[in-house]
């Protein structure tokens, strides 16, 4: 409630309907007056600040010392005294995910300079790799391991035959470069130098001998990728790290929804919890776990301070603190007896696994196929 001065009328301004008292019962606007100095202003900011303050701390001491007991307030309708839900979360994960980048900050893809090899030295080195495959031909080698050493032989001795009719075509050659790959779906674009080249060659391809859709276009992404990066390929990887990196924060937002949906089917034959019961539950389990690692975070960087080095030590013991926490949330929250919630617990950290492994893979491969 705030000090302002409350209407003689009582009528809301906000929606018309009569009043009975300070607050409208139809929109709940406090009926003050609408003229109000800066002084106001100034302090009716300040209280919203305190107030959301007093409320998030007084929430996170029961978040992290009463694991489940937030969720199950929530459960019983007792939510006024605390901070909502998805407040809680938007402010805790946004305060560890800024701590986080700041502590690891992306790696710098470095300059490459690009030198061009005169023709002369090209064919020489290709002469040279020929002979070297010539030679391997000689040893006793099984079928299995011979046929790609023919393969390599034959796109060399192409590569030589081209450069000796056409010094130009040096952008043409097919056995040179580390054809750095990062999908593995389909080879075919091993043979091609450029996006331009494999879209002009596919067109000229019959309709049946072309790559589908999946390996059209991985094989354009690895081209690009080795243009942009000049086919270096620790630069491309420390490009990808860096985009996977900051989709962290997204990971985990796509992965709550998906980790309640485990523990609706957990516990399917519990009727008094819905799936929305699941996701507070699931929402102050990730809020708690993010302010414990953080926890250790600020602790470790304490001790590096002082001089210590207890980095092993600081997450071996919160991580313990972590997995605790989950399961001692999951006891009070659903009140079962202690042997099935283990049985659930392992099952759901089963679970889990198989979970982040999944959203991992997608958000890998949208970071390489983003940059």
């Amino acid at each position: 409630m705030s000090h302002s001065k409350e209407r003689e009328e009582k009528i809301c301004l906000n929606c018309g309907a009569a009043l009975h008292g300070r607050y409208c019962h139809i929109c709940g606007q406090e009926n003050i007056e609408p003229k109000e100095s800066f002084w106001h202003l100034v302090t009716h900011f300040a209280y919203d600040i305190t107030h959301f303050d007093g409320k998030f701390f007084s929430t996170l001491k029961y978040l992290l010392f009463k694991p489940g007991f937030l969720s199950r307030e929530y459960l019983l309708g007792r939510r006024a005294s605390y901070l909502h839900p998805i407040r809680m979360y938007v402010f805790t994960s946004a305060f560890f995910f800024l701590v986080f980048f700041s502590l690891h900050k992306d790696e710098e893809v470095g300059t490459i300079k690009i030198t061009e090899k005169p023709v002369a030295v090209i064919i020489e080195d290709l002469e040279k790799k020929r002979q070297s495959l010539q030679d391997d031909l000689k040893d006793s080698l099984p079928e299995l391991a011979r046929a790609p050493i023919r393969k390599s032989l034959e796109l060399v001795e192409s590569d030589i035959a081209l450069l000796r009719k056409d010094s130009t075509a040096r952008d043409q050659l097919q056995s040179t470069g580390s054809n750095f790959s990062v999908f593995s779906i389909s080879s075919n674009d091993q043979r091609y130098r450029s996006e331009q080249q494999y879209d002009s060659l596919q067109a000229a391809l019959p309709r049946k001998d072309r790559d589908n859709f999946i390996e059209r276009r991985f094989a354009r992404q690895n081209l690009h990728l080795r243009e942009k990066y000049h086919n270096d390929g620790k630069a491309i990887w420390t490009a990808i790290l860096n985009k996977f990196r900051h989709l962290f924060p997204q990971m985990m937002f796509v992965s709550l929804p998906l980790f309640a949906l485990f523990l609706q089917l957990l516990y399917i034959r519990r009727r008094t919890f819905y799936y929305v019961n699941h996701v507070v539950y699931t929402i102050h389990l990730y809020c708690a776990i993010f302010m414990i690692i953080l926890i250790g975070i600020l602790i470790d960087l304490l001790a590096v301070k002082l001089g210590f080095h207890i980095s092993d030590w600081t997450g071996l013991l919160f991580g313990l603190a972590a997995f605790y926490y989950w399961y001692r949330s999951m006891r009070n929250f659903y009140e079962q007896r202690r042997g099935r919630t283990v049985m659930k617990y392992l099952l759901l950290m089963f679970l889990s696994v198989f979970l982040i492994s999944f959203i991992f893979i997608i958000f890998f491969l949208f970071s390489a196929m983003a940059i």
